[in-house]
């Protein structure tokens, strides 16, 4: 049988990886992308192979084969093994009988057991009387010895923050902010790190510095730091060839030098004149530095990293905004981001120099830093020497667009201030998401920017937890925000790794009666209370996403269990189904904006600006519906039939109880706002004719209210029940409003992320308020959905397991081209049209081993080519079809033309 290495089976992911190294040892879900020229059919049956060598992957023995009809497959061989690497690759057949190869892919497992470790935590001394703005962050090192050379792993885990060098070579340059953020009580992960390059025969010095980050610095809402612990730990081990030479244990040495105070919150004070110069390599006189301290109270679970670290992404070159003649300069980097700024300059030394980080610019051209809050994004230095200095932070990371930098020399020592020709400035933006999988464009660059806002919003807060927002003092895993934002999220990035790790740290906040918190990892006040509904079921919401959109079985399988639980708490708080007792703080549809005149703030929290307009009982009882059906599905995905059964059972008599309670005898909502209407169709409590009706309710309720009103909980289904019920030009026309409230209204008004509120910058330029107004918020991202899906015509909800692309674009006038791609789980979707005249003319790409499906609008006429009229029929050659309703594509490249009448 002839075989050939293709690039038709491309893109091998291991748990949503590339190549990871130091993998947990649980059994990984292994996928790959199949192009639309692969000549693979759908229904084709993929092997995968998985070996101990790239040898044994060729000629034998395989340690397991299986594979099915979609291009992902859970590993069913035996439990990988600490330290071992396993290869793997998978073959198919395409239609004339070759046999296509993909690239060959590996994955490393971590430590996965305490009996791996002979290093010991170790932390510094304590200095005497630390404040918040000195408090030295501990350097750490050791001497060692190495005679036999070979393959080099370096195993290493921090409470709090570390950086780590090998002989002067730092390991974590490229893994930023390790060992990331979990609840520190239950469990921290370790990283592995190849330092096979940087070991050397003889004599070696392995060195770390370590902060405070989430573990002993502030953290949320919290007034003072150390919510976790006091101060920082350190855990590490190098091997060679699988044996442990060195570890961290009494004989490292602790000092201190340039790092006099580093928080996340707050910023980070550099004095560069107390860097200990060498301190990194061999022979360094570390005799007046301290011994480490052994350190016994740390988690008993230090597993390997399950997702990928927080990495650089970009640089922002600053422009200058104002130089003010006695101030500072202001610099725009273009762009709200997430990060650190990077300043190149000569320096007066005399002078501290002072970087401060905001969203937005006052009215005189200074940083707006108000909405910060108790995060001050404030970087000091001190230098040496005039320099010139490239001046940037270690351990902290702003959210931010401008900098405000004070003690730069200038032209001149007095009169009007010019910033000096050498001095530049750049902002360093991170991400926690590396493989970016989507994008959006159209004849609008309006619409362009908005799906470039949502984007760079999802980058921004997916970092370690989906995070509210990632400037102020608060930057919580809000699991409300995060099941809302990641199907939107998941068109643009592959979120399956990330995911299934957030989705650990929400059943980590699990307490014995199975209640599950607002926010995760588990900070206070969410100690204190239930979870609130749609915010503590954001956990369902995400284990669903990894079912449905990746496949990831094993996660689901974990975690079933405590979904299993949380539900039960929720059922035996509410027995007749109503969402009415244990719901917390219950914001409902948070951030809604008042329907009419005279409505009060959100109890509890009217500092906030807050309104949360829709009855509680009304959305707390569709997200328990919700959450029944999710977990129903998930169930029947694990082959727990009985348990679907009877959570599906469940899921009705809350419908039921629902309608009931809820639904007039003319079929209207009581006290119905436009997010009851809009849930309660996006979630199917209501369905057919009467899902119809509600939709019409939903439309004229815009229409007299002139804009859209729905908050976090609403804001999700307001466009899609429009367009799919009747009133797609409608939904357009909100989509396209530049007027407060709307989407595009924030592009208009330069946003480059989505905000926190409908009205956050009102169109005089004040404030909505200044408490609670972040610029770079999720929620009302998950418009973002929608683009891909209802405008571009790419819906990939079911494509993982049925092959299916549902097409269903909504081919509006005020548009006179779309485009988009997703780089789906299962291969390459492509989407793009465009008006010739009267007509559509839409492309499409199919992944192989994927069909889809194209819905014609009402009263439309379909023109296909290659088309087959049964879901079980194999592609035809190229014959054309008209048609109405809908018509089949098989994989490869397709124009569909549209007949909709006169434009």
């Amino acid at each position: 049988m002839r075989q050939q290495t293709s690039p038709a089976l491309s893109s091998p992911r291991t748990g949503g990886r590339v190549d990871p190294l130091g993998m947990p040892g649980t059994p990984p879900r292994l996928s790959w992308s199949v192009s639309p020229d692969a000549r693979i059919d759908p229904g084709t049956f993929f092997e995968v192979s998985v070996a101990a060598s790239e040898r044994a992957l060729r000629d034998g023995p395989l340690l397991w084969s299986g594979g099915g009809e979609r291009p992902w497959v859970g590993y069913g061989g035996p439990e990988p093994t600490s330290r071992q690497r396993l290869y793997w690759t998978v073959t198919a057949l395409d239609r004339s009988g070759l046999r296509l190869t993909g690239d060959i892919a590996s994955w490393e497992v971590g430590l996965t057991s305490a009996a791996d470790w002979r290093a010991g935590w170790i932390r510094a001394e304590p200095v005497a009387f630390p404040r918040e703005s000195w408090d030295p962050c501990p350097y750490l090192r050791r001497e060692f010895d190495v005679e036999d050379m070979g393959s080099v792993r370096v195993y290493a885990s921090a409470l709090g923050l570390y950086r780590l060098w090998l002989n002067g070579v730092e390991l974590t340059s490229g893994e930023l902010y390790r060992p990331g953020w979990t609840d520190y009580t239950v469990r921290v992960h370790h990283q592995t790190f190849d330092g096979t390059a940087a070991l050397r025969r003889g004599r070696n010095t392995l060195t770390a510095v370590l902060a405070k980050g989430w573990y002993a610095g502030r953290l949320g809402l919290l007034r003072e730091p150390g919510y976790y612990g006091d101060r920082p730990a350190f855990l590490a081990q190098l091997e060679v060839d699988g044996v442990p030479v060195v570890g961290t244990d009494e004989e490292w040495r602790t000092g201190q030098g340039a790092l006099l105070a580093s928080d996340l919150l707050r910023g980070e004070i550099q004095d560069l004149r107390q860097e200990p110069e060498g301190w990194h390599l061999n022979g360094f006189d570390d005799s007046g530095w301290t011994p480490a301290l052994p350190f016994t109270a740390a988690p008993e679970l230090v597993l390997p990293q399950p997702h990928d670290s927080i990495t650089g992404y970009r640089t922002h070159p600053g422009k200058l905004v104002h130089a003010h003649a006695r101030g500072p300069a202001v610099f725009d980097f273009g762009q709200n981001l997430v990060g650190w700024t990077r300043l190149t300059t000569p320096c007066a030394p005399s002078v501290e120099l002072i970087v401060r980080h905001g969203e937005i610019l006052t009215p005189d051209r200074l940083v707006y830093r108000d909405n910060l809050r108790g995060a001050f994004q404030e970087d000091h230095y001190t230098v040496p020497d005039p320099g010139p200095h490239r001046l940037e932070t270690s351990f902290t990371m702003h959210g931010f667009r401008y900098a405000e930098v004070w003690g730069l020399p200038g032209t001149t020592p007095y009169g009007a201030y010019d910033v000096l020709p050498e001095t530049s400035i750049e902002a360093c933006s991170v991400t926690g998401l590396p493989s970016r999988t989507g994008w959006f464009e159209c004849s609008d660059d309006r619409l362009t920017r908005l799906a470039s806002n949502v984007e760079w919003t999802v980058r921004d807060n997916f970092l370690e937890a989906v995070t509210d927002c990632p400037q102020r003092d608060e930057r919580h895993g809000w699991l409300g925000d995060a099941g809302v934002i990641a199907p939107t999220a998941a068109y643009h990035f592959d979120v399956s790794a990330f995911v299934a790790k957030f989705a650990q740290d929400a059943a980590d906040t699990q307490d014995a009666e199975g209640i599950i918190r607002n926010y995760a990892p588990a900070v206070p006040p969410s100690t204190l209370r239930p979870g609130a509904p749609g915010w503590s079921d954001g956990f369902v919401r995400l284990v669903h996403l990894l079912v449905q959109r990746y496949g990831e079985l094993e996660t689901a399988r974990r975690l079933f269990e405590p979904m299993t639980r949380f539900l039960g708490h929720v059922d035996r708080a509410n027995p007749d189904g109503l969402r009415v007792n244990q719901t917390g703080a219950d914001f409902g549809d948070w951030l809604s904006l008042p329907e009419r005149d005279g409505l009060p703030r959100h109890t509890g929290f009217e500092y906030t600006g807050a309104y949360s307009t829709t009855p509680r009982p009304i959305v707390g009882t569709a997200h328990s519906y919700r959450s029944f059906v999710q977990l129903s599905e998930i169930a029947r995905r694990l082959g727990e039939d009985g348990e679907a059964a009877r959570l599906a059972a469940r899921a009705e008599r809350i419908r039921e109880a629902y309608l009931e309670a809820f639904l007039l005898p003319d079929g209207d909502i009581k006290e119905a706002t436009q997010t009851a209407y809009a849930q309660a169709v996006g979630y199917g409590l209501v369905r057919g004719e009467a899902a119809r009706a509600t939709a019409d309710r939903l439309r004229e309720n815009i229409e007299r209210i002139g804009h859209v009103t729905a908050g976090i909980h609403g804001v999700e289904h307001v466009l899609p029940v429009l367009s799919a019920h009747g009133h797609a030009d409608f939904a357009t026309g909100l989509l396209l409003r530049d007027q407060m409230p709307g989407w595009l209204y924030m592009v208009g008004q330069g946003a480059t992320t989505i905000w926190e509120k409908w009205d956050g910058i009102e169109p005089d330029g004040s404030l909505a308020t200044a408490e609670m107004n972040s610029f770079n918020h999720c929620a009302l991202g998950a418009v973002g959905r929608h683009l891909f899906e209802g405008v571009a015509g790419i819906d990939a909800t079911e494509t993982t397991w049925t092959g299916e692309v549902a097409v269903r674009a909504r081919y509006t006038r005020e548009l006179d081209w779309v485009r988009a791609g997703y780089d789906s789980p299962v291969g390459p979707i492509r989407s793009h049209w465009r008006w010739s005249g009267e007509v559509v003319e839409h492309e499409l790409e199919v992944p192989g081993a994927a069909y889809a499906t194209v819905h014609a609008p009402v009263g439309a006429a379909l023109e296909a080519g290659d088309a087959t009229p049964s879901p079980t029929a194999a592609p035809a050659a190229t014959p054309t079809v008209t048609t109405t309703g809908h018509v089949r594509l098989g994989p490869g490249r397709h124009t569909v033309r549209v007949h909709l009448g006169p434009r």
